[in-house]
């Protein structure tokens, strides 16, 4: 009888420990993932001119800088695909997902009549961005690594016989109008300069994709202040 008393004492001690050492386990687990939380949280709002990152979209202007080393992933050249708009040039690049994106949405321009745009610019490289900000007059173009063309998500546009500026034009109305719906916002919109630090560009747009491009655009909003 003692001995078996002596065996449950015995088996209970270990149940203990071994319950003891879950316990302690547990406890330097959690301690890692605050720690490791902690640490992501401080590199991220404390990473400099690194590129901001909310969610899958990418911020870049003067404060939030691209590295002379970055290149987009998969960039297609628009000349060489399936294309319903103009190009200025046969050496303008988008990514291939702001491509498909364009697609669909100057297709449906054309679909509705509106047709005649024209891409001027899309992705420039780090050295590209270098030569026309020194080549530019102060104020009229973004150093390199601020440039939003350096993401490949964005393009700049005009229309045929757009005497008047592009602003005065058919397929300016109707981008406007549609542009979001597809995952674009202009991305320099006039009376808000003192946030971008970009002054009025209706030519401009940039791909961040349908849900947040119909937020920015149904409450008149910049991408700084959709991210802030």
């Amino acid at each position: 009888m003692q001995k078996k008393i002596d065996k449950e004492k015995v088996m209970q001690k270990k149940l203990l420990r071994r319950k003891k050492r879950r316990q302690k386990l547990l406890i330097q687990l959690v301690i890692l993932l605050v720690l490791m939380a902690g640490s992501f949280y401080f590199g991220y709002r404390m990473g400099g001119t690194k590129p901001v990152y909310t969610g899958e979209i990418l911020l870049v202007n003067s404060e939030n800088t691209l590295s002379d080393d970055y290149v987009p992933e998969g960039l297609v050249n628009l000349y060489e695909v399936r294309h319903s708009f103009r190009l200025a040039s046969s050496d303008i690049y988008m990514t291939y997902e702001a491509y498909q994106a364009m697609e669909d949405m100057f297709a449906q321009a054309e679909a509705e009549n509106v047709n005649g745009f024209i891409i001027t610019s899309g992705y420039r490289s780090y050295d590209r961005q270098k030569e026309i900000y020194q080549e530019s007059e102060p104020g009229y173009a973004q150093m390199p690594g601020a440039s939003e063309h350096q993401t490949g998500l964005a393009f700049d546009v005009t229309a045929q016989n757009s005497g008047e500026g592009f602003e005065s034009t058919a397929q300016y109305a109707w981008l406007r109008k549609n542009a979001h719906k597809y995952g674009f916002i202009q991305r320099y919109p006039s009376n808000k300069s003192h946030i971008t630090g970009i002054s009025y560009e209706p030519w401009h747009y940039r791909y961040v994709g349908t849900e947040a491009a119909t937020i920015i655009y149904k409450n008149n909003l910049t991408l700084e202040e959709f991210l802030d």
